[in-house]
């Protein structure tokens, strides 16, 4: 009797322990979804700035000098991160200006050549700007795709049902979260009777989907599950900072994948095969 007694007890401190720890996670998503929210807002205007900017060199090139200072002069006023390069299109935006006020037939070869450098100089200066446009475009695109995820996160993230079950490997597990037909569906949290803890998206008692298991001696892993087993693209973290970043498949590094050292430089990368890197590449 005493030891039902005791088995309910601890089942319902581990209820209470999860479903608190649970709250705190979804408290946490919730401002990092802000902060997603935040920076992505950012990034838009960035990239709205960058579209402006390239609209008003395409009128340069066609020497509709007005309206191109009108565009540089009011991207100026308003964000301050791309003044230097305004300031220098604006330079030179005045100088083709006053070159073409001025145009004598006399000095018609040298001007024209004079107006080939300053051509030259924006159009490297627009190819710059290109290439930073590119790259923030390529991080709004990131921050929509992890701030798609986390909403979906954060509306799966309801205190759920409680089950316990075991693993394939015949770990205990205590789980709280989205529950279908008796069993683990959606997304939750595991404790492990071996004191690890998966957090993520579950299918039928099995880890499927994507997710993050955490070990009692701080390593984790973070990435895609299919069938219980790491699978897809992934990375596992070492509590001194080292870290593989990769492919995954039957719960070991298969495929393409990087070591990097603690210090964030790439250690060794090239093609694993069951946890051994079998082709080095430079």
């Amino acid at each position: 009797m005493k030891n039902k007694q005791t088995i309910l007890y601890v089942s319902l401190a581990i209820t209470v322990l999860t479903a608190v720890y649970f709250i705190t996670k979804t408290v946490r998503t919730q401002n990092q979804l802000q902060q997603s929210i935040t920076a992505q807002t950012q990034l838009e205007d960035r990239v709205a700035v960058q579209d402006a900017i390239l609209e008003a060199d395409s009128l340069l090139v066609r020497g509709q000098y007005n309206q191109a200072l009108e565009v540089y002069d009011e991207q100026l006023s308003n964000k301050a991160q791309f003044n230097k390069e305004l300031q220098l299109k604006i330079a030179l935006t005045h100088k083709l200006q006053e070159m073409g006020t001025h145009l004598t037939s006399s000095k018609t070869r040298d001007t024209t050549a004079v107006k080939d450098t300053l051509s030259a100089s924006l159009a490297k200066a627009s190819a710059t700007f290109t290439r930073k446009m590119d790259s923030i475009s390529f991080a709004l695109k990131k921050a929509r795709v992890e701030l798609n995820s986390m909403r979906k996160r954060l509306n799966q993230k309801s205190i759920g049902a409680y089950l316990t079950f075991k693993s394939k490997k015949g770990n205990h597990i205590h789980y709280v979260g989205s529950v279908t037909n008796q069993k683990a569906n959606g997304y939750g949290i595991a404790l492990l009777d071996s004191g690890s803890r998966y957090e993520g998206e579950w299918k039928d008692n099995q880890r499927h989907g994507e997710g993050v298991f955490y070990w009692k001696d701080g390593e984790y892993y973070e990435g895609s599950y299919q069938n219980d087993q790491r699978s897809g693209e992934g990375s596992y973290y070492w509590p001194n900072g080292d870290k593989y970043v990769g492919h995954w498949k039957n719960d070991k590094r298969n495929g393409q994948g990087s070591f990097y050292g603690k210090k964030g430089p790439v250690v060794t990368k090239g093609v694993w095969k069951n946890d051994k890197l079998v082709t080095q590449q430079k």
